[in-house]
């Protein structure tokens, strides 16, 4: 009989507990078992016929179904699944079944950042579409205090130093003619870097919409709603990242 052995991060992203990152501190703090004895080694190998996996007591299996829904993130709300300070976050703006069934938020938006937030179960897409590596643009629509200087642009698009490394390069276009508004494309997700690379030159930044990820676009969904992404679109997303 042939075993089928999967990493032990991807194993639980394909249970539904979220990204293969998101699964490395669940394994780190000791929460997962593997027939009946605690599982630290990342490297772990589980062998899906045999290995019997459980969290918080109960048995993880492979998800079944998976759902890929799109929300476009108000401001005030916080992107993780449960917040210490009891600010609204994200998974309260999409139905309670989705959130059994383990659907969680990729990557983040800042509180005070609106616009496109993909959520998904599929924990291996969402690695792919967060790990650095793969370089997936995003999008924003960004309102600055003041006129974008052509230095500043340039140097934006060329990269400039921050968190003690050099931004990669990015796309910036003006919405106006004023250059108060522009749009940036980048295809990394440092912490609130939008914001700290326009801070870093002097700008305040008044607002902030992520308007696309990848293959997908925000469109004229209004804040605070979701919608579940068609089969062509998954496929979009699937074939942009593989």
């Amino acid at each position: 009989m042939t075993r089928t052995k999967i990493r032990i991060n991807k194993f639980l992203s394909l249970c539904g507990l979220g990204s293969r990152r998101k699964t490395e501190e669940i394994i780190k703090k000791g929460l997962i078992y593997v027939n009946g004895l605690p599982m630290t080694d990342l490297s772990f190998q589980v062998d899906v016929s045999n290995d019997i996996v459980t969290y918080k007591g109960q048995v993880l299996l492979p998800v079944e179904t998976y759902h890929y829904l799109v929300l476009n993130k108000p401001k005030g709300y916080v992107t993780t699944t449960k917040d210490e300070r009891n600010r609204p976050t994200v998974l309260q703006l999409i139905p309670e079944h989705f959130k059994k069934e383990g659907t969680f938020p990729v990557g983040r938006l800042d509180k005070d950042t609106e616009g496109l937030l993909i959520f998904t179960n599929d924990g291996d897409l969402a690695y792919k579409l967060t790990h650095p590596r793969f370089k997936v643009p995003k999008t924003y629509r960004v309102t600055l205090d003041r006129p974008l200087r052509d230095d500043h642009k340039l140097a934006l698009e060329h990269g400039i130093e921050l968190y003690g490394s050099y931004t990669l390069p990015a796309t910036i276009i003006p919405v106006n003619d004023e250059w108060t508004t522009v749009t940036i494309t980048i295809t990394e997700g440092k912490k609130r870097q939008v914001r700290m690379m326009f801070s870093m030159l002097g700008y305040e930044v008044t607002g902030l919409i992520r308007i696309q990820y990848g293959p997908l676009t925000l469109g004229n969904l209004p804040p605070g709603k979701y919608r579940i992404l068609s089969k062509q679109e998954i496929e979009k997303l699937k074939s942009f990242v593989n």
